[in-house]
């Protein structure tokens, strides 16, 4: 089963899990890894190099909150690793399909590319469909 990294700012990635195990249940292989105000972006890079290793044969998504962010900034330095990949933007829906995703499929790369589609699909603006 891969490994999942939430890498966001502050207490985010910390609240998803917590939010996505009230649904799911505990879940095993998911790292929090958050940057804080002040933070040493080296320290951050070397604790997910640590993780990248630890999950190098399973593979290892990173999550990370927004684009452009220092969270993903410091994550796109590793996508050309081996059975790593990145998506940005994540949120609640997102995890839930990677966390259940990831007991079905092993391939890195296929889970990302249905959690971003499974992230595009969760925003709604519910008064369209109401009116709709």
């Amino acid at each position: 089963m891969i490994g999942v990294v939430l890498l966001t700012h502050g207490s985010l990635g910390l609240a998803l899990l917590k939010t996505a195990e009230m649904i799911l249940g505990k879940k095993d292989r998911v790292e929090i890894l958050p940057v804080q105000s002040g933070s040493s972006l080296n320290d951050i890079a070397e604790v997910l190099e640590e993780y990248i290793i630890k999950y190098k044969d399973s593979g290892l998504l990173i999550l990370t909150d927004m684009f452009g962010g220092s969270p993903t900034n410091i994550a796109m330095a590793y996508m050309n690793e081996d059975k790593v990949d990145v998506v940005t933007g994540v949120n609640l829906p997102m995890l839930i399909k990677v966390l259940t995703l990831r007991e079905e499929v092993n391939d890195v790369t296929e889970i990302a590319k249905k959690v971003v589609e499974r992230g595009k699909d969760s925003i709604k603006r519910p008064g369209d469909l109401l009116n709709g």
